[in-house]
């Protein structure tokens, strides 16, 4: 079972509410005291949130009325069913937060009989907030059954030379790496209390980063790393992407390629945040050219590399 973070069912405020509520409400994603935090949630975040980010979503939903990342999770999916079929292997997708939902899929596969579970999140680099907010949500789901099925959980695959080859194949079908002057390394961000506790996320990103420059070859002084999607006023990990942006340009970098490898589909974060206020930012401080690269989405690189990863998981049950 292949699991995303998940988005909203619509682009509209109420619809948005809904997702931000089960998202935001989670210890994983927000760890302040409930009792300060639940009220600040409910009484003025998601009065005044939802109607802003309503209107962000907008502006990247799909014609066939999902979002993008529901799209292309589905898509890799079903690509990699299609490869396990002869193997007897199921594949299904979950979202942690919104629909189709991890617990009602979890207590689905029960009732069907499946006895041996693969869990297999869709982050390459782990992080509390996301991997182990899967791991607690299907253990919360698992607690109201009285038989559990054997379960796996698939490890990230930040440096997974699979992963990382397919995003060398997906920048180098842009064919850009001569035209520009920087490549742009954006991860999301987490705030840096998290990584002080312990969490790998930061170490990990710069890794898939520095693995990445060197599969295209890149020079230390032609790449940088930054970390964007921040909220709230505890610090985060630097330096953010945001200021990046707008300071690349005076460095004499004004022609630019984002590169998204925190992310295996296209999303809010990537097409609106990046490829639309990012490219916006950019410009305004002095670039001339900008470009994003796509997500894996459903390159064939990707769905190979998806399918491999999967099976090598899968030893034993094959």
């Amino acid at each position: 079972m292949f699991v995303q973070l998940g988005s909203p069912d619509a682009p509209t405020p109420a619809a948005v509410r809904r997702y931000l509520a089960e998202f935001l409400a989670d210890r994983r994603v927000v760890d302040m005291h409930r009792a300060i935090w639940l009220p600040l949630l409910h009484g003025v975040i998601l009065r005044r949130r939802p109607q802003r980010s309503a209107a962000l979503y907008q502006h990247i939903w799909r014609e066939d009325g999902h979002s993008p990342l529901l799209h292309y999770s589905r898509q890799q999916s079903q690509a990699v069913a299609l490869a396990l079929q002869a193997d007897s292997i199921a594949v299904h997708l979950a979202m942690r937060y919104g629909n189709p939902a991890l617990a009602v899929m979890l207590h689905a596969l029960l009732d069907a009989g499946v006895e041996r579970l693969l869990v297999f999140p869709l982050f390459p680099q782990y992080s509390a907030a996301t991997t182990a907010s899967i791991l607690d949500g299907v253990q919360k789901a698992l607690a109201r059954r009285r038989f559990v099925p054997t379960l796996r959980f698939a490890q990230p695959f930040f440096a997974h030379p699979a992963y990382l080859e397919a995003w060398a194949e997906q920048i180098r079908s842009m064919a850009l790496l001569e035209q520009v002057d920087c490549v742009l390394f954006s991860f999301h961000g987490l705030p840096q209390r998290h990584v002080d506790e312990g969490d790998p996320y930061g170490t990990q990103c710069q890794q898939t980063a520095r693995l990445l420059a060197e599969r295209l070859n890149l020079p230390e002084e032609r790449w940088r790393l930054s970390f964007q999607s921040r909220f709230g006023r505890e610090p985060w990990l630097n330096p953010s992407t945001e200021q990046m942006l707008a300071e690349l340009p005076a460095q004499g970098k004004k022609r630019l390629l984002v590169v998204c490898p925190g992310f295996v589909s296209d999303c809010l974060e990537t097409l609106e945040e990046i490829g639309m206020q990012g490219r916006a930012r950019f410009l305004a401080a002095g670039g001339t050219d900008f470009h994003r690269a796509p997500c894996l989405n459903e390159s064939a690189p990707w769905l190979t590399a998806l399918t491999r990863m999967a099976r090598q998981e899968l030893l034993g049950w094959l």
